[in-house]
């Protein structure tokens, strides 16, 4: 079963876990409790679905049918013929949606799972109407070298193998997560993002990556028309403002917030201006 970081059980009342049949083969890790208006919850790369524990029993208790899952290659999801591509990712978003039966859902989509969040509109616009908003959090089109120092660093660093091995270090490895996070930096938020990181294997997802680093869907952002909520630490090194701003330009009903002293992280960082993004009228 899932670490009890997961959810609160006692708060959030009954979580089902199971896996779902992928497109092509491979399984779609995944949990969900309550009963009301769906909020899908997509994580960023190299983490997992226990990213949202911050915010998943809340919703519940809020009165929201909650479902997060692991993204393809991540934790104890499995890709199937079509390996860790973006366009196969993608395409788990819409086996979801179908097998949980949604219509007037929230997708939130953090980093990686707002790059992903915004290809699956591009690429399924039918299904972009069974939203009723994004919600994204740290989130991109793309480009992410494009003003960061930090992530054209990290990322041949990821690619070689080199920073996997040293995120497998407690030591080390916590202090490579501090980057992540903005002014606060609490110890335990930065041991449980670092076991999230060594619970992927991150070469199992390296085409997501490379994926974010190499396309750019800002020039396509018109098409996405659904109400979006973009979300932004005002110190995030890992995917800068710039992002949000063309996110919240160029989206045509999207509003920007933006969080002082808040880095990367925003799961563990800013629990309640999500919560409060999701369930605002």
């Amino acid at each position: 079963m899932l670490e009890n970081t997961v959810v609160n059980t006692a708060a959030s009342g009954k979580v089902n876990e199971l896996q779902l049949p992928a497109a092509d083969g491979g399984s779609i890790h995944c949990i969900s409790a309550g009963t009301g208006p769906t909020v899908l919850l997509a994580h960023g790369i190299f983490v997992d679905l226990t990213s949202y524990a911050p915010i998943f029993g809340q919703l519940v208790q809020r009165g929201y049918r909650v479902v997060a899952f692991d993204q393809r290659g991540h934790a104890d999801s499995r890709e199937g013929s079509a390996g860790s591509s973006p366009a196969a990712a993608v395409s788990d978003y819409h086996v979801l949606l179908e097998h949980f039966g949604v219509e007037g859902a929230t997708l939130v989509g953090h980093s990686m799972g707002g790059f992903l969040s915004l290809m699956f509109c591009l690429q399924y616009p039918e299904q972009m109407r069974r939203l009723r908003r994004l919600v994204l959090l740290g989130a991109n089109a793309g480009a992410v070298s494009k003003g960061s120092i930090s992530n054209k660093i990290q990322m041949p660093l990821i690619e070689s193998g080199l920073l996997p091995r040293l995120w497998r270090m407690p030591r080390v490895g916590r202090e490579l997560m501090k980057p992540l996070f903005g002014r606060k930096q609490d110890p335990e938020w930065l041991e449980l993002t670092r076991k999230m990181l060594i619970r992927t294997e991150a070469s199992r997802v390296l085409p997501l990556m490379r994926a974010m680093g190499n396309e750019d869907y800002y020039g396509k952002l018109s098409e996405i028309t659904v109400e979006t909520r973009v979300l932004c630490g005002e110190l995030d090194r890992t995917c800068p403002a710039w992002h949000s701003e063309r996110l919240g330009k160029d989206l045509p009903n999207a509003r920007n917030r933006w969080l002082p002293g808040a880095g990367h992280m925003l799961g563990y960082e800013a629990p309640d201006a999500i919560i409060s993004a999701i369930t605002e009228a």
